[in-house]
Parts: structure tokens; sequence; C-alpha cells
């Protein structure tokens, strides 16, 4: 039962932080200005290009890699090679990045390079360095392990975060420094946890074959980063850092649809390259079957509740400043979910080593984003930015999987799945469309009925759930 001990780590570990980052959220924002909290969100949206930039995506093509070598002594040596790499690439990135400031500082009109840019890549730098001892955690199924080092990096920053923000007032400067110095402390952290497990040469062919594999997945990470915030950009041009806030904290309350998603996510990868990799077929496919399934309805009724509860949420614990965010919530909550599905059928053509397959999807789907955005944002605002996003997921779900057809595919259970999202979405509709002016009752008979729906759902896939249990003993 690998996979649901370590999807119940993974869920754990990602709850605490998300509750935290809930609790903590309110009082960030009573001490951070919406043009503050803009800034920080901005920010946030470039260091994902640059982790892209500073890597080359090396440290994903782990997953894959790994096992292609059989000896301990190999696997050792390619964990070494592709620190090494990350390095010394990470390195010449952020000198070349400092010596072209003023060509970076261009990407926000009101945000100035120095002292924000600068903290925020500095970050990114340490930040890089810790995505490969955490795959490699993930990749040896130590998810006990990688929970205590990310939920320890998360409370350490939020309470620097906090000293420096409430104690110090340092507004977004001391929010982008407590970043950078909470990465500079787990450096260390994690490579001592994993450091039987790295020799450090470099291995010209361990190169070659890491980056043969994740130089055709960066089109499409840098095509996902697009989908999910480039509109930041888009806000930012048209109206101000301000909106930028406020529309990061609709979009960072739905991606508490992650929670599950992204646990599973992180235990789902290694045990479906394992599945598909050492069992017949045939085999394989029935046990994913199950696999894919279960998660499909466990991220339906996550989503689902989301939508549910986000306006009571926003009413209960922010300002009127933030109500306008209270819109959005329902539509990127379903763009998240598509987007995970989508995420099931990478999986199923990376196993063929289709990552070009990917790659066109992604770049396809990044320019209509882009066009979507460019029309809708300025007529409709934030929630053009929302509708952008959207369409685009649907448009690359569509299209993977149809071409995910073509590689190890897995069907989808579409008899149980659409009643199951048709039910959910009728009684999202008829609460949406009831005014019920106490907050605390309609929380309170909202969690009845997601109670109730949550027995339902169990007894009529009773059968499903319970083989999907056994399979993974």
């Amino acid at each position: 039962m690998s996979l649901i001990k370590n999807t119940s780590y993974y869920t754990l570990g990602s709850i605490l932080p998300k509750i935290g980052a809930f609790i903590f959220l309110p009082i960030y924002l009573k001490y951070l200005s919406p043009s503050d909290y803009g800034i920080v969100t901005s920010l946030q949206v470039i260091n994902a290009v640059f982790v892209v930039l500073f890597t080359l995506s090396m440290p994903r093509a782990l997953y894959r890699i790994y096992y292609d070598y059989a000896s301990k002594n190999e696997q050792r040596q390619l964990i070494g090679t592709v620190l090494i790499s990350v390095l010394v690439l990470s390195l010449v990135s952020i000198t070349i990045i400092f010596l072209m400031h003023k060509q970076v500082q261009k990407i926000y009109e009101s945000i100035s390079f120095y002292p924000y840019f600068a903290y925020a890549i500095a970050a990114v730098f340490f930040q890089a360095l810790h995505i490969i001892p955490s795959i490699f955690l993930q990749i040896k199924e130590r998810a006990a392990t990688f929970i205590k080092v990310a939920v320890s990096l998360f409370f350490v920053k939020s309470l620097i975060i906090l000293l420096l923000i409430v104690t110090y007032g340092r507004g977004a400067i001391g929010y982008l420094e407590a970043e950078l110095i909470a990465a500079i402390i787990f450096l260390p952290i994690y490579y001592y946890i994993i450091r039987k497990e790295i020799i450090l040469v470099w291995k010209k062919q361990m190169f070659l074959n890491v980056l043969k594999f994740s130089l055709p997945i960066m089109p499409s990470i840098l095509s996902a980063w697009i989908l999910n915030l480039s509109d930041r950009i888009f806000i930012e041009r048209y109206f101000s850092v301000a909106e930028v806030g406020i529309y990061s904290l609709g979009y960072q309350i739905a991606g508490l649809v992650l929670i599950f998603s992204i646990s599973f996510k992180k235990a789902y990868d290694p045990y479906f390259y394992k599945i598909a990799n050492t069992e017949e077929r045939k085999k394989a496919k029935e046990k994913l079957y199950k696999t894919n399934y279960v998660f499909i309805l466990i991220l339906l009724f996550v989503s689902f509740i989301l939508s549910l509860l986000a306006r009571d949420g926003i009413m209960l614990f922010f300002s009127t400043d933030y109500y306008n965010s209270i819109q959005i919530i329902p539509v990127i909550s379903l763009a998240y979910l598509i987007s995970q599905n989508s995420a099931l059928l990478n999986v199923m053509m990376y196993q063929n080593k289709k990552t070009k397959f990917v790659m066109y999807i992604t770049l396809l789907s990044a320019v209509l984003n882009i066009l979507l955005n460019y029309i809708l944002i300025p007529r409709i605002g934030i929630m053009g930015a929302a509708y952008a996003t959207l369409i685009s997921f649907f448009a690359v779900f569509v299209s993977s999987y149809f071409m995910a057809k073509k590689t190890f595919f897995i069907p989808y259970n579409w008899k149980k799945i659409i009643p199951a999202f048709s039910l959910l979405m009728g009684i999202y509709l008829a609460f949406t469309y009831t005014e019920i002016e106490s907050v605390f009752f309609s929380i309170v008979l909202k969690v009845l009925v997601v109670l109730l729906l949550a027995c339902f759902f169990y007894v009529n896939n009773k059968k499903t759930i319970l083989s999907f249990v056994k399979s993974q003993k």
C-alpha cells in the first residue's frame, strides 16, 4: 500500500502548510497593502520561469532516468552529475540576469529591480538547488522525510516573514527577504539528508541522457507557466499591481484544489513508472485504471467543496477590499481540476518518452492563453484572466487526451465521471443562486450537504474503492 501511504504523507504535508498559509494570510494582508502583496505574487510568478532557466528541468528527468541505471554506484553518480550541472548553470544564469538587470526590470512597469527582483532571484538560486534532494526523496519513496523537511521549511519561512513584516514593518521587501533566508538555511539540511546518495562526479554521458529527456520538457514547462501565471503580467500592465494582489488571493485559495492532487502526484509518478515498467502491460493498465478513477473522483469532490465554501471563507477571513477575488475562485478551481487530469495524461506520454507530444500541446495552448489574456483582460479585468485560464486548460486536456491514446493510454471511466460531475455542478449552482444571509448558517448547511454527498459517493463506489485499496497491497 505504498501509494496510499505515501499519498497520505504527502497530503498531510501539503495540508499543514496550506492550513498554515490560510491562517497566516489574513495576518500577512493586514500588514501588506494590496500593492505589496501584488509585488510579492508578481515576483513569485517570474521565479517560476527562472527556476526552469537555472535548471533546464534536469532534476525532473530523475523521475524517469534514475531507474535506467541498475547499480547503486551509477545512481549516485547520476545525482552528482545533475547537481554539478545545475550548480554551474545556476551560477551562470544569475550572473547574466544581474548584468542585464535593466532589461529584466521591464517585465513589470511598477516593480524596481533593486531591491525586489534582486531578493527574489537570489532566493530562486538556492531554491533551484533544493529541487534535486526533494525529487530524490520522492523517487526513493521516503515520503515521511520529504514531508518533515518541507513542513519545517514552510514554518521557518512563515515565522521569518511574520518577524520581518509584523515586527519590523518591512512590507514586500521583508517577505522577499524571508524567502531568501529560509532557502539558505535549508539548503545544507537537504543535502545532509541525502549525503550518502551522492557521488560528486560529472559524467558526460549521464549529462547527455538527462539533457535529452529534459530539454523537450522545457518548452512544456514554460508554456505551463504561461497558462498558469502570465496573466499577472497582463493585469499589472492594464490595471495595477494592487489588482494583481486581489487576483492572486483568489488564485491562491483556488489552489487549495491542488492539496490532494499534488500530494497524490508526488507519490503517483514514481509508482506509475514502477508499475508500467515492471508488470505485464494488461495487468499494469488495469491497476492504473482503478488508481486513476479513484483519484479523479476525489479531485472532483475536493474542487466542489472548495468552490462551494469559497464565498463564505473570503467573507469570514478577509476585508471587503478582497471580496472581488470571490468570483474567480470557482473558475480557477475548475481549471485546476482539468489541468490535473491533463497531468495524468502527460505521464502516459512520458512513459513512451513522447515528451515532444506534451511540448507541442502546451506550446499551442500557451499561444492561445496569451491571445485570450490580450482580448479578455482589458475588457473584463481579472475575470478575463480566469476565463482565459479555464479555456486554455480545457484545450490542453482535449489535445492531451487524443495524443495520449497513441501511447501508454489508461482509459477514463466516463460512465461514472460525467454523472458525478453533473450532480456536483447542479448542487453548486443551486447554492450559488440561493441567497443565504447568515455566513454561519450557510457554512453549516453546506457542510451537511458535503457529508451526505461523501456518504453517497462512497456507497455508490464502494466496490471500486475497495478494489483499488486491495490492488495497492
